[in-house]
């Protein structure tokens, strides 16, 4: 799998943020300049309108930057995740793309479908969540700390079976409008979650 790390901008703290996995390329998308920085990962490619960051950075000390305008239909975190598929990544990791403005998280986890039309997984990853999305297929999940939630992205997620866990689901159907899936824990070495049709919304959450 080409993995690619996206650095987006969302005011975290860094020595709190999970090691940062091996990549094929490190790219940043305007502010997560900043947390790249500090992470001191130096990114392959930079691109932004910079109204976050506040400067445009220079060639003299990042290789490859990108500006683009304000005015645009995608927002910096997008326009890096497709570029990372432009470059045959399947596997796209974000770190700064959770807190801060709510409406930038709900456009990052939007996105998780986007990214899934175009066969990429995404995942979120801060130092209190672990966010992805499943779609009609079978997923194993290694137990960790915390809780284990699914929501239905899609009106509904139909044939969700999950077991391993301390609520288990057989062959049953979650809608976007009644959320039944919060706050379940994995209690067996790993869980099986099957969704036959819809998308699924995987989160890991401490307190």
């Amino acid at each position: 799998m080409n993995r690619a790390v996206i650095f987006a901008g969302a005011p975290v703290q860094p020595k709190l943020q999970p090691p940062v996995p091996k990549a094929s390329y490190y790219i940043c998308a305007d502010a997560g300049l900043r947390l790249a920085d500090a992470l001191q990962i130096q990114p392959d490619y930079i691109i932004g309108d910079f109204d976050s960051l506040q400067y445009v950075p220079t060639s003299i000390d990042y290789e490859k930057i990108k500006k683009v305008p304000v005015q645009k239909d995608e927002t910096d975190t997008i326009l890096a995740a497709q570029y990372a598929i432009s470059q045959g990544c399947t596997e796209l990791v974000f770190y700064g793309a959770l807190g801060g403005r709510i409406d930038h998280m709900i456009a990052n986890i939007q996105m998780l479908q986007m990214l899934a039309n175009d066969g990429v997984q995404g995942i979120l990853i801060d130092e209190n969540h672990w966010i992805t999305i499943q779609r009609n297929c079978i997923q194993h999940y290694m137990k960790r700390d915390g809780y284990f939630s699914l929501f239905a992205l899609t009106e509904q997620c139909k044939g969700v079976t999950m077991t391993g866990v301390a609520y288990p689901l057989q062959n049953s159907t979650l809608r976007s409008n009644f959320p039944i899936g919060v706050s379940n824990q994995i209690i067996e070495p790993e869980a099986t979650v099957k969704v036959d049709d819809g998308d699924l919304l995987i989160i890991f959450s401490k307190d």
